[in-house]
């Protein structure tokens, strides 16, 4: 995919044009409502319209990142525009236009380190530069300073377009609504804090059925509660082609000669042997931060993120042409880390991604008063190292943010290895029964790689078990179990033609220690094709029932199956359910070593040496 995108093309004239545009569509909506002759004559739909949009442009068109921490940068100097994945089909997102003839309500997902959100600001300005909208991104994150209650999505979309300058009376925007002139971005719904994120969930959802003419595209990790947005269509961003990843290493500003060896390694060797590393952009930034100094490229996403902070942490600016930083709090490696692991612990089970300075130094000044370390340090010459040397936060006026949040998921599974055992099970147990508890984070899958063993022992066992338990004690049924783990099930059409069952997860805590158990023990490694196979026939009988009772995209409670009669095909055509379930728990039986036995084992074989 080619990337002809210049953001000069977006002058002031098509800016104005686009604003004039707006204000006469509005004026005509609401010059009926304004009764009083002086306010027509005072209301300037057009100024209101281009001051905003010039002032969110020159917000928007430019941004900090990993390398580019010091100074912000024209997001089409390094930006690859990637393709969205939907159902087999790429749409090129080069021009905006591509994704909003696919309908009005899109959902974007990718993983973390992707580039969803530059992917975004490109969207803005693009919407700018190709259409007749007014384009609006809003950074969901910021809804976490609300609390459920006082939510309110027009509120805040409104309130951050008043913070770019737009000079238009509430009324007025409400009104302007309800002229379809609008492309509403909305970023990051996986940073919605878990006691907010159903609240959140709803307004959106209300918002793009009250205004059904805008356009709106929110992007997201990948996450399951997306099956009940019916309405909305979700397409996946997709990762870096080789000639894109090349094409990222060109542009970026980087010392030359580096930059000029790992280019011909990439184009080599390094992208087919590391495709999974190679084709995000976030961690194809890290290879090349690391690569003067490694030893070899990481197997492990974890040791990805830990070998880019020990190269921020010892080695030079390579942006700078060697510029050398001193660390002013004058900690060693090893203590700084335990200090910035516990401010990613305490700031990511907060739900905090944004800072203010007073809330750095908090959770810096937490970390002092729990003597994380035994030297005494600064908080101010800390957060300077954080921000100026080691680069893991980024400062934008008056805010902090990650250089990239995957680093703070990094650090805070770090941390949580410190726990001991019993630390763990309480502690993650209460986080992960939550009932907005949601598996967007990469927290959990780090936490795995970083300990294995105790990650089952710990975590996926005791959920297990206790899953096993409430089965035994409830007769063995497994109509129990599908009512306690799922909310209803319906048929689910695909572009190619297929049809499956499709249920809406009601117990997202014992769901995700089921799948973890199954994909660590590797349930579906084996006869995948056979498995498939086998699961269509089962569930054919179900289907047909559905299709033919409910229609397509309807769900149907369970009790409501039963009644009718269908209790028997409910059960077979949901088999799934129960085979994960059974193979969970025969692998928790396989790998939980009872310590005793253990114990004696070692004892024995201690004897003998």
């Amino acid at each position: 995919m080619v990337n002809n995108l210049d953001i000069n093309k977006i002058s002031a004239e098509v800016i104005t044009d686009l604003a004039k545009s707006t204000a006469q569509t509005l004026y005509k909506k609401v010059i009926n409502y304004i009764t009083d002759i002086q306010k027509k004559e005072e209301i300037d739909f057009g100024y209101a319209y281009e001051n905003y949009l010039k002032y969110a442009k020159e917000t928007h068109e430019k941004i900090k990142t990993l390398l580019y921490r010091h100074a912000a940068k024209d997001i089409y100097s390094f930006y690859e525009c990637v393709g969205l994945n939907r159902n087999g089909n790429v749409i090129d997102t080069s021009n905006v236009n591509n994704v909003l003839e696919i309908g009005n309500k899109i959902i974007i997902t990718g993983t973390g380190g992707i580039g969803k959100s530059v992917m975004m600001k490109h969207f803005f300005l693009n919407v700018l530069q190709n259409t007749q909208y007014v384009p609006i991104l809003i950074e969901l994150r910021g809804l976490n300073e609300f609390d459920e209650k006082n939510v309110n999505i027009v509120d805040y979309i409104y309130n951050v377009m008043e913070t770019l300058k737009f000079k238009l009376e509430r009324k007025y925007f409400d009104y302007s609504l309800e002229t379809g002139c609008y492309v509403i971005l909305l970023d990051g719904f996986d940073e919605v804090k878990n006691e907010i994120s159903k609240q959140v969930t709803s307004q959106i959802v209300a918002l793009s059925e009250k205004y059904p003419d805008n356009h709106y595209i929110l992007s997201s990790r990948p996450l399951e509660e997306f099956m009940g947005w019916n309405q909305f269509e979700e397409m996946h961003s997709m990762p870096l082609s080789k000639e894109q990843a090349l094409s990222l290493i060109e542009k970026i500003e980087y010392d030359q000669k580096i930059k000029e060896k790992f280019y011909k390694e990439l184009d080599e060797y390094l992208y087919d042997k590391y495709k999974t590393f190679a084709s995000n952009p976030l961690l194809l930034t890290i290879m090349l931060l690391t690569f003067e100094n490694r030893a070899s490229i990481p197997d492990k996403l974890n040791d990805f993120f830990e070998q880019a902070f020990t190269t921020l942490f010892h080695t030079h600016d390579a942006t700078k042409g060697g510029y050398k930083r001193d660390i002013q709090s004058k900690l060693g490696y090893e203590d700084f880390k335990a200090v910035f692991s516990y401010f990613c612990f305490k700031s990511f089970f907060n739900s905090n991604y944004k800072f203010s300075e007073n809330k750095v130094l908090e959770y810096i000044g937490l970390a002092r008063k729990k003597e994380i370390i035994e030297t005494n340090f600064n908080s101010m010459d800390f957060l300077t190292d954080l921000t100026n040397s080691v680069c893991m936060l980024i400062h934008e006026g008056l805010e902090y943010r990650f250089s990239h949040r995957s680093f703070q998921e990094y650090f805070a599974a770090l941390y949580t290895t410190q726990l001991d055992d019993s630390q763990q099970k309480r502690f993650l147990k209460l986080w992960l029964q939550d009932n907005s508890y949601r598996t967007t984070s990469n927290y959990l899958d780090m936490l795995y790689e970083l300990q294995p063993s105790r990650f089952i022992k710990n975590i996926i066992s005791p959920a297990i078990r206790e899953l096993h338990e409430l089965y035994n004690n409830n007769g063995e049924s497994e109509e129990w179990l599908i009512n306690l783990m799922y909310e209803d099930v319906c048929v689910r059409k695909y572009k190619d033609g297929q049809k499956r069952c499709a249920v809406s997860i009601k117990e997202f805590y014992f769901y995700d220690m089921i799948m973890r158990a199954c994909n660590i023990g590797g349930l579906y490694k084996n006869m995948k094709e056979e498995r498939a196979q086998r699961s269509k026939t089962r569930e054919e009988p179900l289907i047909k029932i559905l299709e033919e009772n409910y229609g397509i995209d309807k769900e149907v409670q369970f009790d409501e199956l039963k009644q009718n009669g269908y209790k028997k095909e409910m059960l077979e055509g949901l088999h799934w359910i129960i085979e994960r379930f059974e193979f969970a728990v025969n692998y928790i039986e396989s790998v939980d070593i009872d310590p005793l036995a253990r114990k004696k084992r070692f004892s024995s074989m201690l004897e003998e040496l």
